[in-house]
């Protein structure tokens, strides 16, 4: 997904995320279901030249 920000624009990622079912049941309102382990896997940040009051700086 393409953002913007201060006129600069960049691509939104978003981490993956795996989802085991577990045997573990539980009840949410009255309704049973099956709970689930979730995994995200950590996501690699480009890092940027930027310049902040005539000041360059790496982020």
């Amino acid at each position: 997904m393409k953002l913007a920000f201060l006129g600069q624009s960049y691509e939104a990622s978003t981490p993956a995320v795996d989802a085991v079912e577990t045997r573990e049941t539980a009840t949410f309102l009255g309704k049973p279901y099956h709970r689930k382990q979730y995994t995200v896997s950590p996501r690699h940040q480009p890092s940027n030249e930027m310049t902040y009051r005539g000041v360059r700086y790496h982020s």
